[in-house]
């Protein structure tokens, strides 16, 4: 009999600031290959990711908000596996960086492992986004992304945005276009 993997969103931790670091590293390594600078993606220290996702989580930070989808490891049928679920994917967000626009929110990163995309994963969290966003009063949200990033685009479009600008990001001193994408009215997202 085929087994499934058992995924699970949930907030974050600060506990979970170790495996948020390592999906950073590594979804942006596969990610951003050939989209932005190698010497970007090769200067990604473990040490320094980790520190800087220690500060995200902390409990002092309440501005920034996150959650991770864990996979839960093989084990019997009841999930009482010995092991810790492995994070595989986050979703981050908080209020809008960008007074300049019409957005009290923003969803400032999602990023799933390769292997675990296509699975329903990335919409979840993307979702769980918004339940938050609606949970704080946040009325509308803005996102950015990489406009090489055709796959990301292809998945924020298919939420039906209301707005779409370009404008430009600067990653390690490269200048890269990018494309923001705005809602308006939370309202027309599913609640859970």
């Amino acid at each position: 009999m085929p087994t499934f993997p058992r995924y699970q969103i949930r907030r974050a931790t600060a506990t979970d600031a170790s495996g948020c670091a390592a999906v950073n590293r590594e979804s942006w390594h596969t990610t951003y290959r050939g989209l932005i600078d190698d010497a970007a993606l090769q200067s990604m220290d473990p040490a320094v990711l980790q520190e800087r996702w220690r500060n995200r989580l902390s409990p002092a930070n309440s501005a920034l908000f996150c959650f991770v989808a864990t996979l839960q490891p093989d084990g019997d049928p009841a999930g009482d596996s010995a092991a810790a679920p492995l994070i595989v994917g986050y979703v981050m967000g908080g209020l809008s960086r960008h007074s300049d626009l019409p957005f009290s929110g923003e969803l400032l990163a999602i990023y799933l492992l390769a292997e675990h995309q296509g699975k329903g994963l990335g919409r979840k969290l993307f979702l769980q986004c918004v339940q938050e966003f609606r949970q704080r009063a946040i009325d509308s949200f803005v996102l950015f992304v990489l406009k090489e990033n055709h796959s990301a685009r292809a998945f924020y479009s298919s939420f039906n945005p209301d707005f779409e600008d370009q404008g430009q990001v600067t990653i390690d001193g490269f200048t890269y276009q990018d494309i923001g994408y705005g809602w308006n009215d939370l309202r027309q997202f599913p609640t859970h």
